[in-house]
């Protein structure tokens, strides 16, 4: 039965062929020319992915460029608020509730979509005995460890929690908190006055912080005689630690830390004694990206600036403050006031006197 079918359909197909025509023989692709169809599709791939890629950097550049202005525009209206930045930490001694440790960040939740979370953490501190950010409960903790969206660069491949395990597996403290890839500008370096004594007051501690962000103590814009569009207001952490040691390579962490404003602030500011994007072989954390080529900074003004790798920066790290150094407000002009630091240098001072074109 199933031949006679088969005799059957050759004989009408040969009955509907035109007379004088000869049916050519069906075939498929040969082997070469599939190879060469191959090759054809692979080069045009190869040519299109790099402009995919970037691309889709550029969204991400730009997403971030976006919520950098967010918490640039909260730090504004924090500002127009209680007419003067955030400190970079808190201090019980300064803040009138005893909150201690602290950073800018938990400060401009409520100015950035986060009213309920600086809320519950003020909840917490209220009825905290000891009202430092490693001190949290559980239920707190597990609040402060949620994403923020507005804190985050969506080019930043490192995951949420690992700055925070990476600080506790170095640090003394036990943090619990998400990352953020947008942390103060501390200044020029880590400024530090020394432990409380006849050397070293409130007063010099918070003046020895050169930033816009200064420790101890907000500033107001009439503080930034450099300019406010001028002037660093925030910038972009980011990047992988080689080891556990460069914890401060990586984002950084919102919450604050369990000290002080006197305390090393590797978790919510960096500081522009190295290079972008150079890391911290002298113990002074860089602002970094994983952008490439550089990485986005918000000035005082709220413009954002995409800042290269490129730009003029020449640094000295032979001053600093400690418990010996008298740190009044003339040794610590003259030590930043030096023409010959680079612009990147500069651009992190607010108060340095010098002036420079366009960047």
């Amino acid at each position: 039965m199933h031949l006679f079918l088969r005799l059957v359909k050759s004989e009408m197909s040969r009955a509907w062929t035109p007379r004088g025509v000869v049916p050519r023989p069906r075939h498929g692709f040969t082997l070469v020319e599939l190879l060469v169809v191959i090759a054809i599709i692979g080069t045009l791939v190869g040519l299109l992915l790099p402009a995919v890629q970037a691309a889709r950097e550029a969204s991400r550049l730009s997403q971030c460029s976006n919520n950098m202005k967010q918490v640039a525009l909260g730090l504004q209206n924090y500002h127009d608020a209680f007419k003067t930045l955030p400190p970079s930490q808190m201090d019980d001694r300064i803040d009138t509730q005893g909150r201690l440790g602290w950073s800018w960040i938990f400060l401009t939740l409520p100015f950035i979509e986060n009213a309920e979370l600086y809320n519950a953490c003020n909840v917490w501190c209220t009825n905290a005995s000891d009202k430092k950010p490693n001190k949290v409960d559980a239920t707190t903790g597990a609040l402060t460890r949620v994403p923020i969206p507005q804190l985050i660069c969506p080019t930043d491949t490192v995951s949420v929690l690992a700055p925070e395990q990476k600080w506790n597996s170095t640090k003394s403290d036990t943090l619990k908190s998400s990352k953020t890839n947008y942390v103060a500008n501390g200044g020029y370096l880590e400024a530090w006055c020394g432990s409380w004594g006849s050397k070293c007051t409130v007063d010099q501690n918070i003046r020895s912080s050169t930033g816009a962000i200064r420790k101890g103590k907000g500033a107001n814009f009439k503080d930034i005689t450099d300019g406010i569009s001028k002037t660093f207001l925030i910038g972009e952490a980011g990047g992988l630690p080689a080891t556990a040691s460069d914890a401060d390579l990586m984002p950084g962490i919102w919450i604050g830390n369990g000290s002080n404003f006197q305390a090393y602030q590797a978790e919510s500011a960096r500081y522009t004694a190295n290079k972008l994007n150079s890391g911290s072989p002298s113990g002074e954390p860089a602002f970094g990206s994983f952008h490439p080529g550089g990485a986005n900074f918000a000035m005082v003004d709220g413009s954002v600036r995409f800042i290269t790798d490129t730009i003029n920066s020449n640094s000295h790290t032979t001053w600093g403050y400690d418990a010996s150094v008298d740190a009044t407000t003339t040794s610590t002009l003259s030590q930043t006031m030096s023409s010959s630091r680079g612009i990147y240098q500069r651009l992190s001072t607010r108060a340095d006197g010098l002036t420079f074109g366009d960047f």
